[in-house]
């Protein structure tokens, strides 16, 4: 039998993933100078479709594939005169590293991009791509029953809290101190990543949403 989780009132609510624990660290990247020549090599040689550009640290545009095709009516038989920076596009889509998974997810559906580049203080630290979003997502059943029973249901009473997950499906057992809280409850352990489904089967001790009879 899985121990219980006692969830005290004032406990934090379950933490979501932020864009740091999931986005790939150390993307490709080219200087803003760069001539279109190194940027196709850095893409051929990496195997990727589009790379940040950077003036020091700090991204500002990305350069892709499509990009250098559409630079080639413009280079006139003189490519090499141009650079990322002439060529890139701007202005680049970012996100802070410490942001959840979920505001990462409404940026990209908002602008349609097929990746964030992941900045702290102004300096390029990683990228999220939708690939990456989604392994954010996709976590090991005892990972996330360990979440939902550690982080717990700030309800502000006292819970007693057991969860049992299968495929990213949570069966919520334990007993709430008041019949009210358990919607709450239910909210907080959808909102934990990897959760797809919830029922929630806990009991509780008082039910006070009983209406009382007017004497």
């Amino acid at each position: 039998m899985r121990a219980a989780a006692v969830v005290s009132a004032g406990h934090p609510a379950v933490a979501e993933l932020t864009v740091a624990e999931v986005m790939t660290r150390c993307p490709d990247s080219v200087p803003a100078d760069a001539p279109l020549c190194a940027v196709a090599a850095v893409l051929a040689t990496n195997r990727v479709s589009a790379v940040p550009v950077l003036d020091g640290c700090r991204p500002i545009g990305v350069l892709s594939e499509v990009d250098l095709v559409r630079a080639g009516p413009r280079a006139r038989g003189d490519r090499a005169s141009l650079t990322a920076r002439q060529v890139m596009t701007a202005p680049v889509a970012t996100i802070a590293a410490d942001e959840p998974l979920s505001a990462a997810a409404r940026r990209l559906a908002a602008t349609g991009v097929r990746r964030l580049f992941v900045v702290e203080h102004g300096r390029l630290v990683g990228v999220l791509s939708r690939r990456d979003l989604l392994r954010g997502y996709l976590r090991d059943d005892d990972e996330i029953r360990e979440q939902v029973e550690r982080d717990g249901l700030a309800t502000g009473h006292q819970v007693l809290v057991r969860a049992d997950v299968r495929d990213g499906e949570v069966l919520l057992l334990g007993r709430a101190e008041y019949r009210s809280d358990l919607p709450g409850i239910e909210r907080v352990v959808r909102a934990v990543p990897g959760v797809v489904a919830v029922r929630n089967r806990m009991s509780f001790w008082w039910n006070d949403e009983v209406e009382r009879s007017p004497r």
